[in-house]
């Protein structure tokens, strides 16, 4: 199985209250957006096409487009640095900075029939309605993710925990179309 990390999403609370528009004037980084108008959170970038962090005014914090828990933790660590430089926060906060969503993609080794496939499944676990999303979407009782499956044996898994849970989704996925869709 060749499961690939697409996305890990993270957050953690600051515990403080920040003023956004002075903390966008105090970062260096150049990768910075804050529109209040437009959307409440400030956008940082600590390096361009890195993960994105997005600040609130009530000090939580998510990091976004990280591909792999080294990058995401790394992400995290020096944001935080730049906090401590900067004064706002005291050398080694705790945030309770963890994962909270993995989302993987792997391929099923065929193209799938969706509408055999989500009588299989079950109509109280699948959401398939072709002229308004092409893929189906289904969720295992028994695990805690979503899987989209597209016609040509793509899947994305979201909503994972880690990667063990998107491979485990992914296996149970894959013996429900074995059973259903045979051969």
């Amino acid at each position: 199985m060749t499961i690939e990390i697409a996305n890990i999403v993270g957050s953690g609370s600051l515990h403080r209250e920040l003023k956004l528009e002075a903390l966008e004037s105090d970062l260096s980084t150049a990768y910075l957006e804050h529109d209040p108008s437009n959307y409440h959170g400030l956008y940082v970038r600590l390096v361009e096409d890195g993960p994105l962090i997005t600040v609130y005014r009530s000090g939580k914090y998510i990091v976004t487009g990280a591909t792999s828990f080294d990058e995401l933790r790394e992400t995290s660590e020096v944001f935080l640095r730049n906090l401590v430089q900067l004064g706002i926060l005291d050398e080694s906060p705790e945030t309770g900075f963890t994962a909270q969503n993995v989302v993987c993609t792997e391929e099923l080794p065929s193209e799938v029939d969706l509408t055999a496939l989500s009588i299989g499944l079950g109509l109280e676990s699948v959401e398939y309605e072709p002229e308004q999303f092409p893929g189906l979407i289904y969720r295992p009782t028994e695990l805690p993710a979503v899987v989209l499956v597209f016609a040509n044996g793509k899947v994305v898994i979201t909503g994972a925990p880690d990667v063990e849970t998107a491979e485990k989704t992914f296996e149970s996925l894959q013996t429900q179309v074995d059973r259903y869709l045979p051969g």
